[in-house]
């Protein structure tokens, strides 16, 4: 029997080294106050961070995110295009297909008003229905209208698949099966063309199979995607419990007839095929707001619930970013309303497209990164500075750590908790989520505070329900896990549950806890090798398998079926192999081409002293890099492989002089709106709309900014870059609670 839903307290594999929560009563070593660990800063050595590509370049030290508009983020397409907030309107004029507009003699000849049906790309599998064959208008002959329309569609070309997009599929599903998704696809079209309310509308009801099952899920999952990319979202696939691939034609719904009124009727028609697609794509805006808290409010204002709109991917809260969003069936018109009622984020560049987003769907980031009251070496000339280790970025580029905000600002960092989830210690686990210092209760922010105080609360009697619901009362929302524990043990029959306690923790936080162990190992792994071996590849090193290779690879079977421990951006759809001594002999790779495993189930490791390394660093832990296969999904792991070192695909730099503390340095898209609004003689952005300033530059100003502009991919972290920029001179700013600013009259919201 499977054991995917099964909740269980124990290991299948416990591990030699078990380790107490730091909390327990019992322990030797227990705090005075259970739950209370002492704060302490986290540093870069912790993580596993340590090394520099080139240690011997100068560096500077600089001041980041300041302010929030100090740090700018675009997302990336996946074609290659840079997001940027151009518009906030709806384009009122939209070209509707001339088949799809009713004269008004067209109604008078028909039998009823014309309306388009559409297509969902997200139903299932409609109910028995008949062949396309049997599409006749209800309770009427051929007319000339009909006629005239066949005649349009036979003139209309048949969809063909491009060559790649043939060779591809031919490939997972053999030449019948993909000829039989072409000839489906091409009856949905002819369907779609032909839909009028009086027809007795029918999704066709074949059903293809793979030939054979795919048992390697990376595999599956790209035929996944590629799927909806080539037929737009109009055939579903699945795959069913012998790993066979099941294909079917997204139901077709039409309009009922009779629905419209004579006045309706002589209006042009929208439909969602008309405006594009039922999917409406926009940009997002957002500044110093977390990615999940825009899309909350967003779905408060409208009544949806978050999860209506798809990403591609988070952005950092403290900054200033835009990425695209999807929404199903959803109006631009009603989210414009949008941009006049909610503060610090903007909607804008409407398009409604046959697809939605899937996260993983961008190419990566564009950042504009501004160091402010940057501080250079004594006597070094401060543009040859910057300009060299601008240089050195571009040509040699940085090592590929993973970034200290993978780990959490909280005294407890996200892999520890995660370490106590690999080896089952529950209890300890969720001691370690709600852990809190004394400092926190002093001297953080208002809601950091309250969280350590409703943390505090708990930890009087963790066995008490009634302390637990009225920690739950004042925990702030924003701190979901913590939120989510303690609703859970506010029911007195859940008390003490710990496993199921961490199960309630949305998932995406949960996995964050365990990916963030692999990271710190990754981390620790990639600072040895550097440490010994430098930029030199070596025998037992791993590369990226070719196309050719992957296609002979045997993979690992999942034990669970579709595993949790990969996430997007990672290069996780790949295979891996050690380079040979005679491939190190000739220099086909470099050390550009190394690739090192993140620890898991479905990866190899290094055919050299690397793979002992692996044991040894997580043996201190009491874990095993071999075995990471465990009951609960979410910590069994399987791994994947990052890049050591990485070459951003664009680096440039200014530097700029300022006076003011507020000063505003670079524009941001907001900025270049209004601007766009004064030319145009349009109604310009208030304050409360946004940050509306003109960015300054003071050549006699007494401190100096470096700005930075990079791309990087979806997994690199820019402040990795500015490490080694800076050789580690950057400093990131403190906010400090309201209650301790009294030196001065800005308020938080403005930096």
């Amino acid at each position: 029997m499977s054991t995917h839903n099964r909740v269980e307290d124990t290991d299948p594999a416990p591990p030699a080294k078990r380790l107490k929560p730091s909390g327990d009563h019992d322990s030797p070593c227990a705090n005075a106050i259970l739950g209370r660990v002492e704060k302490s800063a986290r540093d870069e050595k912790s993580v596993g961070i340590t090394e520099y590509l080139v240690p011997d370049s100068v560096g500077f030290q600089g001041l980041l995110k300041q302010r929030y508009t100090d740090f700018l983020v675009n997302e990336i397409d996946k074609d290659g295009n840079v997001l940027k907030l151009k518009s906030l309107s709806v384009e009122r004029k939209r070209a509707i297909a001339e088949d799809k507009i009713q004269s008004d003699t067209s109604v008078a000849d028909s039998t009823g008003p014309v309306k388009n049906g559409s297509t969902s790309k997200k139903e299932a599998q409609s109910e028995e229905q008949q062949p396309e064959e049997k599409l006749l208008p209800s309770g009427s002959g051929d007319n000339s209208n009909a006629t005239k329309d066949r005649a349009i569609f036979e003139d209309t070309k048949p969809f063909e698949l491009e060559d790649a997009d043939r060779a591809l599929l031919v490939s997972w599903l053999g030449s019948e099966v993909t000829c039989g998704l072409v000839k489906l696809y091409n009856d949905i079209l002819t369907i779609e063309r032909e839909i009028k309310p009086n027809y007795k509308i029918v999704t066709p009801d074949a059903k293809l199979l793979s030939p054979k099952p795919i048992d390697d899920k990376d595999a599956r999952s790209l035929l996944h995607r590629a799927i909806r990319r080539v037929f737009l979202g109009k055939i579903q696939s699945t795959t069913n419990d012998e790993y066979y691939i099941e294909l079917w034609a997204t139901k077709i719904s039409g309009a009922k007839s009779g629905q419209e009124s004579k006045k309706d009727a002589r209006r042009p028609i929208e439909s969602w095929d008309s405006l594009g697609g039922e999917f409406l794509h926009f940009n997002l805006y957002k500044e110093n707001k977390d990615t999940m808290e825009c899309l909350s409010l967003l779905g408060r204002f409208l009544k949806l619930a978050p999860k209506a709109f798809s990403i591609a991917g988070t952005k950092d809260r403290r900054a200033v970013t835009v990425q695209k969003i999807s929404a199903h069936r959803l109006k631009a018109e009603r989210l414009e309303a949008t941009n006049r009622k909610l503060k610090g984020l903007k909607v804008g560049d409407f398009e409604y497209k046959p697809y939605g987003l899937d996260l993983g769907d961008l190419k990566g980031n564009e950042f504009k990164i501004t160091l402010r009251d940057c501080v250079f070496p004594e006597g070094s000339d401060v543009d040859q500075v910057v300009k060299n280790g601008v240089s050195i970025l571009r040509e040699k580029g940085f090592i590929n750590y993973y970034g200290m905000q993978r780990f959490g600002t909280f005294a407890i960092s996200t892999h520890e908790i995660g370490r106590s989830m690999l080896l089952g210690d529950w209890k300890k686990a969720v001691y370690q989520v709600m852990a809190f210092d004394d400092e926190t209760l002093e001297n953080a922010p208002r809601e950091e505070k309250q969280r350590a105080e409703a943390c505090k609360l708990w930890f009087e009697d963790p066995s008490s329900p009634e302390k637990a619901a009225a920690a739950a009362k004042i925990m702030p929302p924003k701190f979901a896990s913590e939120s989510a524990i303690l609703k859970w043990f506010s029911k007195p029959s859940e008390v003490g549950k710990y496993l199921t306690a961490l199960q309630k923790i949305p998932r995406n936080l949960r996995l964050m806890f365990v990916h963030a162990y692999q990271s710190y190992v990754w981390n620790t792994i990639v600072s040895e090798r550097l440490k010994r071996y430098g930029t030199s590849i070596r025998t037992g090193d791993l590369v990226v398998m070719s196309a050719e290779e992957s296609a002979a690879f045997k993979p690992i079977v999942d034990p669970d079926e579709e595993g949790l421990g990969d996430e997007a951006g990672e290069e996780q759809f790949v295979r891996a192999r050690a380079v040979t001594a005679e491939e190190v002999a000739s220099g086909k790779y470099t050390i550009y081409d190394t690739v090192l495993p993140s620890p898991g189930w479905d990866v190899v490791y290094p055919e050299n002293d690397l793979k002992d390394l692996y044991a040894e660093v997580m043996g201190k832990d009491g874990l095993d890099p071999f075995n990471m296969v465990r009951n609960q999904k979410e910590v069994s792991l399987a791994g994947h492989y990052r890049r050591l070192l990485y070459k951003p695909e664009k680096v440039e730099w200014e530097m700029k002089r300022y006076e003011g503390f507020l000063d505003q340095l670079v524009e941001t898209d907001l900025m270049y709106v209004q601007r766009q609004r004064e030319k145009g003689n349009g109604k310009l952005l208030s304050k409360d709309e946004g940050l509306i300033q003109e960015a300054v530059n003071n050549p006699r100003g007494s401190r100096i900014a470096v700005i930075i502009n990079l791309t990087l991919g979806t997994s690199q972290y820019a402040t990795m870059a500015l490490r080694e920029l800076t050789k580690g001179g950057v400093s990131s700013f403190a906010v400090a609670a309201p209650n301790n600013t009294a030196s001065t009259d800005v308020k938080m919201d403005d930096i």
